[in-house]
């Protein structure tokens, strides 16, 4: 398994890369350079829009495809609007001020009240994160292109997991890919919101093994 860390996230260097297809350049050269292609792409949120660009230019390179409470539209005008507030926030009030915004998005109703250790660790992934990373992934994500046209073209088995409490990208939105996958089966996660593989792990995991043994990976 490789864990990819995308330009300016975790142990990647800082970059000014500002676009979804940018990330996915990224990922591709650096599994190619491993020779890790063919491979099963995960994809979480943003990664999933990461994931779908790659399938765009080298789908040849997968065998699989997971998708976690992510899209394939674009955002709308609204939600554009939305990014770029939160890009103004990031450089007033740096990724505390972001962490403020986003953690109760993340996660299910309830979570916060029972589980504040979970919150604490969702606080700290994004306090770790550089300011200028965290708006140019947030200009990445409002200004990305509509996926939906290509995912009929994906015939590789693919998972789509979602949380049943994801306000962010709904249940709703992960039905659409679901009909539009010609190969494709879709997991829905129980007492979770967009931040799945955090608040539900076992449930993501058991969900990933399933798929992987479908394919003979595990």
């Amino acid at each position: 398994m490789v864990a990819v860390d995308l330009p300016g996230f975790g142990q990647s260097a800082k970059g000014s890369v500002a676009s979804i297809e940018g990330f996915a350049d990224a990922v591709y050269e650096l599994l190619n350079s491993i020779d890790a292609l063919p491979c099963v792409l995960i994809g979480w949120s943003m990664g999933g829009y990461t994931a779908l660009a790659l399938a765009r230019k080298h789908l040849n390179a997968l065998r699989g495809l997971i998708l976690i409470d992510t899209k394939a539209e674009p955002d709308s005008s609204e939600q554009r609007a939305g990014r770029a507030k939160m890009i103004e926030l990031a450089q007033t009030g740096g990724a505390a001020a972001i962490a403020d915004a986003m953690v109760p998005k993340q996660i299910a109703t309830g979570t916060a009240t029972t589980r504040p250790a979970l919150v604490q660790q969702l606080r700290h992934l994004m306090l770790a994160c550089d300011p200028t990373t965290i708006q140019h992934a947030l200009a990445a994500m409002r200004d990305r292109r509509d996926q939906t046209d290509l995912l009929p073209s994906i015939e590789v088995p693919t998972l789509v997991i979602v949380g049943d409490s994801d306000a962010i990208t709904p249940t709703a939105t992960a039905e659409a890919m679901n009909r539009l996958l010609p190969n494709c089966r879709m997991t829905i996660i129980k007492g979770a919101g967009h931040a799945t593989p955090i608040e539900q792990p076992s449930q993501v995991n058991r969900a990933l093994r399933e798929y992987l043994q479908m394919l003979g990976e595990a």
